[in-house]
């Protein structure tokens, strides 16, 4: 019958093992106690010194597993461990083995590898305590001794661990079948092959050899590389000192551990590649963004500027007109009053539209200084959205709808402009792309920046003109809200819990990658510190809410 002592924390485990085991442990083929610390095992393992193996967590409470692995050869030096974990990386698994362990499964448990690792490790640790108890009896008389190593050599002939008996000058005295196995040369050539690789290891831990693992590999001469775990002992065999070796093949483990590692790494590049594609998107598709706006500013730079022009040109010439009838002596007060009053319409209207274009260029100039990594600053709250408004009502998808903007006088933040610039670019260029159909039924009169809501042109005709709102209030005495509204087609509630994923989008197959609601809200909450919220209804539009700190982190 073999005797086990399971040792974990979680009180559910003696359920599950008694459960799987029961047949074994009514027919009298197993016995499992349980304690559920290091410190409980210890005890129970002084109190009970027949018991053939633990089965030991690594994670508990009080003293842990590989801290109990270190006191066992104090209280049975012939005791196996066999460690379970929920971490089966290689750093775990190499702890375990150098502390002692003879075998290790990684949780969730399976109960058939369980069952064989159970058995496994009792035939082990039979065959460990046959073999120390015939170590023994050799040393009560020499005709004794023989008996008992021709016993000993059958049990360990076998045994499915590898056992070879060394002396300390690297003499090979015994080694059993499966170390023959293990080493792969015939019987005979085991002293040129074996005898110096095993020696050399157990110099490497000589002056004091403890009961613990290392783990060595050996190029067999079929090119195959088989990795061992070896345990070392000190005793004394035929009247003199040697080191008995224990070799527990490990090579399926670590061929296993190695495509872990690899697929692992794979796994890690496959990550790092999507993550670099998914960065290259969102850059791309903030470039885009910026690439519309810039070209829309421009083109609508073009009609101030081609006014102006034509105006000048026609001072110009009436200019010239004046001067040639000053010098011919023919200028008349009409002629002057006609002049004076030509000049005075060109100049109201020059001012007019040198005034539009220059604040058209300055939001071109928000915009382009937007995309870059702007340094910290301060600034006006209502100026700075003046200018982002500016530039957004003359893209194309803003033509024929409105947008205002509704911001107290002399509110400031300090924070970082560059980022906020991208957010709310991004924001209200997605609110015009998607809230309202692609091509509005009629033209609208463009409002100004805080112009009202009106119906479409031609006696109300087709249906009212698309509005978004930019609203600004101060929440408590350190915090603002910005809300973008639109009154559109709202978000459907499927999507609405995946808006801020990367990728999600309602219009992919209309070129819309479903990044940008990703990149705000990584800008947000990172760089600007603050929160965002999405509250939309199908049919009745979608108001996003941004709270900021008038202090940016």
């Amino acid at each position: 019958m073999g005797k086990i002592l399971v040792v974990d924390d979680e009180r559910d485990v003696e359920t599950l093992i008694m459960q799987r085991f029961r047949r074994a442990v009514r027919a009298g083929e197993l016995e499992f106690l349980f304690a559920h610390d290091g410190q409980e095992a210890l005890e129970t393992l002084r109190t009970q010194p027949d018991i053939d193996m633990v089965l030991s967590d690594i994670n508990m409470p009080g003293m842990d597993g590989l801290t109990l692995l270190d006191h066992l050869p104090r209280v049975n030096a012939d005791i196996r461990a066999v460690m379970v974990s929920a971490y089966g990386d290689l750093g775990n698994v190499r702890a375990a083995m150098n502390r002692g362990a003879f075998d290790f499964i990684i949780k969730p448990i399976d109960f058939s590898d369980l069952e064989a690792t159970i058995h496994k490790t009792l035939e082990a640790s039979r065959a460990v305590r046959r073999l120390r108890d015939a170590l023994q009896e050799t040393r009560t008389a020499e005709a004794a001794s023989r008996a008992q190593a021709a016993r000993l050599r059958r049990v360990l002939d076998g045994s499915p661990i590898g056992v070879s008996i060394i002396t300390e000058t690297g003499e090979l005295l015994y080694c059993n079948q499966r170390c023959i196995e293990l080493f792969g040369v015939p019987s005979e050539a085991m002293h040129q092959h074996c005898a110096p690789a095993l020696f050399r290891h157990v110099g490497e831990r000589l002056p004091e050899i403890a009961p613990s693992s290392d783990e060595i590999h050996y190029l067999r001469e079929d090119g195959r590389t088989v990795w061992m775990a070896m345990s070392v002992d000190r005793t004394s065999y035929e009247n003199q000192p040697v080191f008995i070796v224990w070799l527990y093949d490990i090579t399926e483990r670590k061929e296993q551990a190695e495509a872990l590692r690899t697929a692992k790494d794979s796994a890690e590049q496959a990550l790092a590649d999507l993550e670099r594609m998914q960065s290259d998107l969102i850059r791309a598709e903030k470039m885009a963004v910026i690439a519309q706006l810039i070209a829309a500013v421009a083109h609508e730079i073009n009609t101030p500027v081609g006014i102006a022009l034509t105006a000048a040109t026609h001072l110009q010439t009436a200019s010239d007109a004046i001067i040639m009838t000053f010098k011919g002596g023919q200028l008349r007060k009409s002629d002057f009053q006609e002049y004076v009053g030509t000049a005075s319409e060109v100049s109201t209207l020059l001012v007019a539209n040198i005034e539009r274009a220059a604040a058209l260029i300055q939001s071109l100039k928000l915009v382009t200084e937007g995309k870059a990594s702007s340094p910290r600053s301060r600034f006006d709250l209502r100026d700075y959205l003046s200018d982002i408004v500016l530039a957004v009502q003359v893209q194309p998808a803003a033509s024929g709808h409105r947008l205002a903007l509704d911001c107290p006088d002399g509110l400031a933040l300090d924070t970082y402009p560059g980022a906020l610039t991208e957010v709310l670019l991004a924001l209200l260029t997605n609110a015009f792309a998607h809230a309202f159909e692609a091509e509005p039924v009629a033209a609208v009169v463009a409002a100004g920046v805080n112009g009202d809501e009106g119906e479409m042109p031609g006696g109300g005709r087709g249906r009212p003109a698309g509005r978004v709102t930019v609203s600004v209030r101060m929440l408590g005495e350190e915090r603002v809200e910005l809300r973008i509204a639109d009154n559109g087609r709202g978000i459907p509630a499927d999507i609405q819990p995946r808006l801020f994923q990367p990728f999600t989008t309602t219009r992919r197959g209309a070129g819309s990658m479903g990044l940008g609601l990703y990149a705000v809200f990584n800008l947000v909450t990172g760089k600007l510190g603050g929160e965002i919220d999405i509250d939309s209804s199908v049919g009745r539009g979608t108001t996003v809410i941004l709270r900021l700190p008038l202090d940016a982190p």
